[in-house]
């Protein structure tokens, strides 16, 4: 409400929204009034009332007021296209509409090597000379600045930073990025923490993309809704490649439901559809309907083309049966690592994702056993699908612990770090596993003090390095040499 007059009633779509209230403001002091609720309709996004995460209420960013000018861009309409990306000269091309009677517009592209360039129409195409590729190891990023001028003076900008790279899925080759294969090596993250629910600090996020990058992953999936701006701009900065999903978890389905997801998905894609970080679309979370997905993936091919759909399925039976086969470019599969090769066969780019593995909800950090299953778990996935060249990576379940009301399951202790984001045995183990710089990590359990004048009993020593070579001392002395190995 604003000064007693209901504006409107809205679903955020975990993407915010944005009102038009000018018809609605006094002279002087204006009231806004703003009422919230968790009391939503199995059409209102992810459409389950408990899925096995929280539903967060309240406001989770900032609420600001800002006077748009009367001659001004529609930042949903931009397009920003690199073609050629692995010749010498590629091209950045870029399309807006202008609205209000603005006839033309002031674009300007900023590179890592400082070259800036000017074009003075409604549409704009660059040709790099000298191109910096962005990729996990040099995230290079462009920075396109548009104007619109009015009288000698600016009225309306908009901003955008984009990445020259090329991310393919090659049929029954894995993934390439700037032709060359590489694994996708990530976790799952929920986007919360003990204390502020979803209402992270930004700062918090670009922490996030620092701990995922630190522990060696190269690509993170954003499970199971769309999540906030300062992660992805982390994500492009830093060098993670996301997976990037609308709000769903059990729960696809066709009438006012669709309506919904192909309107956050079409928010969605336009709001990031120039983020280099992003290779990925996903369209559900273990759930089916071919109805839903032939929309959804038609919606996401029109709004980009340059990108891949996908979803994940963890019952491929279902999948059969509901007639989802055949629909997603990458076959998305979470836990049924016994079925890939037949989601390669039913995926249109005959390639597979695991997009969720190694769960083990049971690793509370600080109880050594329970983190030693994790491990395990870790290296029994990870092992089998090293050698499968038409899997183009997976992602670990997951990044953090996390509350839950499902089942009355309250806390999952999933993550290789817990809630707080402090890291478990496992961290360690990937990073024994996916670091290229020198590492080593020493785990004991010395919390069993001996007793009057009995031997002290024996303790287990949990070594994770990447090193050739470890050797253990104990006060000076060798006690075991050997090769490193992971773990």
């Amino acid at each position: 409400w604003l000064n007693g007059r209901k504006v409107a009633e809205v679903d955020g779509e975990y993407l915010g929204f944005s009102l038009d209230v000018s018809r609605f403001l006094v002279a002087g002091d204006n009231l806004l009034a703003i009422r919230l609720t968790n009391r939503c309709g199995s059409d209102v996004l992810p459409g389950i009332a408990m899925p096995d995460f929280l539903l967060h209420g309240g406001l989770a960013c900032r609420v600001i007021l800002r006077k748009r000018p009367a001659r001004h861009f529609v930042p949903e309409s931009l397009r920003i296209l690199a073609t050629d990306v692995l010749s010498n000269r590629p091209a950045v091309r870029i399309a807006c509409e202008l609205a209000g009677g603005a006839r033309t517009a002031r674009w300007t592209i900023q590179g890592p090597h400082g070259m800036n360039a000017v074009r003075e129409k409604p549409e704009a195409e660059f040709e790099i000379s000298n191109p910096a590729l962005w990729s996990p190891e040099t995230p290079a990023l462009y920075t396109v600045t548009g104007s619109i001028e009015e009288n000698g003076g600016e009225v309306d900008r908009i901003i955008r930073r984009v990445g020259l790279r090329s991310a393919v899925f090659e049929p029954g080759r894995g993934f390439f990025l700037n032709g060359r294969r590489t694994e996708l090596r990530g976790c799952n993250r929920h986007e919360s923490m003990p204390g502020f629910g979803n209402a992270m600090p930004e700062n918090m996020h670009t922490d996030d993309a620092r701990l995922l990058k630190e522990t060696g992953c190269n690509f993170v999936r954003l499970s199971h809704y769309p999540q906030h701006r300062s992660f992805l701009d982390a994500c492009d900065e830093q060098g993670l490649m996301v997976y990037a999903e609308l709000a769903s978890w059990k729960s696809v389905r066709t009438g006012r439901w669709l309506r919904r997801a192909l309107r956050q998905l079409d928010r969605m894609v336009t709001r990031d559809r120039h983020r280099p970080s992003i290779i990925l679309w996903g369209m559900g979370n273990e759930a089916r309907s071919r109805k839903a997905y032939i929309a959804l993936g038609g919606l996401a091919w029109e709004l980009d083309p340059s990108r891949p759909v996908t979803y994940a399925e963890n019952h491929f039976h279902r999948a059969v049966r509901e007639g989802t086969i055949g629909i997603p470019d990458v076959w998305g599969c979470n836990y049924e690592l016994d079925r890939l090769e037949d989601g390669r066969d039913a995926s249109r780019l005959k390639t597979t994702l695991v997009s969720e593995c190694c769960n083990m909800p049971t690793a509370l950090r600080g109880n050594m056993v329970e983190e030693l299953k994790q491990v395990a778990a870790l290296e029994n996935d990870l092992s089998r699908l090293a050698a499968i060249e038409y899997n183009a990576g997976s992602a670990i379940w997951c990044m953090n612990d996390y509350a839950t009301l499902r089942k009355k399951r309250y806390l999952r202790y999933s993550g290789i770090f817990d809630a707080w984001r402090l890291p478990k045995m496992s961290r360690a183990f990937l990073q024994a596993m996916w670091l290229n710089t020198p590492f080593i990590r020493v785990f004991g359990d010395w919390g069993m003090p001996a007793e009057g004048g009995e031997r002290r009993p024996d303790r287990e020593v949990h070594v994770f390095t990447n090193c050739e070579r470890v050797v253990l001392a104990l006060k000076g002395r060798e006690v075991l040499s050997a090769p490193g190995s992971g773990h």
